[in-house]
């Protein structure tokens, strides 16, 4: 399957598993819609209002105003979103992603880490959750203000923002199974995403896309973690000859040759 299907079939796989995933899930969509409510409402009652009038203040036409303010709101709503989702993930991400391994039927994938010890482990997190997927979430931060004014052109323009946000997208999802899982150094972990370029950047695109959608994005932000996961295990079925152990019917075909689980260290 095409990477950038795998975001989309993430929304699927996380709604057709409620007993493996619902409520894991739970808890942090509560607490982003929680904070959405609040992003969302600060952004119209403040933000809105304060754009519009100086841009008219500034001698810009009427419409003109207010449709750079609301393209300018939902970005910065959906910059508050990933700030809390950058706080958020270190508690939840790697617990979406391992039980999304083992409701596909990949639990073997974890055992990599029985034999670590767990100060060992939970450095790896501190890492790969905390540290690094933080910075990258910064990054994108800074691409979508920078990208803000391609948002202004009607479809071409945000599907030129989405791409270039793909590729840090990308390898954020995947930063958990390379450094906690594999035992990748951050080089590693950063060669393999460049080696595998374009697949980042088609998953990323898209998982992009999905986090910009306003009141949806609360939803998407998790299910492209659950997508992530199936892209692993995806490439782990295709390399060990393997079919799909999903505990339950997940269909989906692989045709793209996608080598992205590497074991360099």
């Amino acid at each position: 399957m095409a990477s950038f299907a795998f975001p989309l079939r993430g929304v699927y796989f996380l709604l057709s598993h409620p007993k493996q995933l619902w409520l894991k899930t739970l808890s942090p969509i509560l607490l982003t819609i929680i904070f959405s409510f609040f992003s969302i409402g600060f952004s119209l009652r403040y933000l809105l209002p304060n754009q519009v009038e100086k841009l008219l203040e500034w001698n810009w036409p009427h419409w003109m105003s207010w449709a750079i303010s609301i393209v300018s709101v939902i970005l910065e709503s959906a910059i508050l979103n990933l700030l809390f989702f950058a706080f958020l993930v270190g508690f939840f991400q790697d617990m979406i992603f391992d039980a999304t391994l083992t409701a596909r039927g990949h639990a073997d994938l974890l055992d990599d880490t029985d034999d670590i010890n767990k100060i060992v482990l939970w450095w790896r997190g501190v890492r790969s959750s905390l540290l690094v997927n933080i910075l990258l979430i910064l990054v994108k931060i800074i691409l979508i203000v920078v990208t803000a004014p391609l948002q202004l052109v009607p479809i071409a323009g945000t599907a030129l923002a989405c791409y270039i946000s793909g590729w840090p997208t990308g390898w954020s999802q995947h930063l958990h199974y390379d450094m906690e899982i594999k035992g990748l150094t951050v080089g590693a972990s950063y060669k393999a995403a460049a080696k595998n370029k374009w697949h980042y950047i088609s998953f990323g695109s898209v998982a992009f896309g999905l986090e910009l959608i306003p009141i949806f994005n609360i939803f998407f932000m998790w299910s492209n973690i659950v997508g992530a996961a199936l892209w692993i295990a995806d490439e782990y079925e295709k390399e060990n000859g393997l079919k799909s152990k999903a505990i339950s019917s997940d269909p989906g075909s692989s045709s793209e040759q996608t080598p992205l689980l590497s074991n360099e260290a």
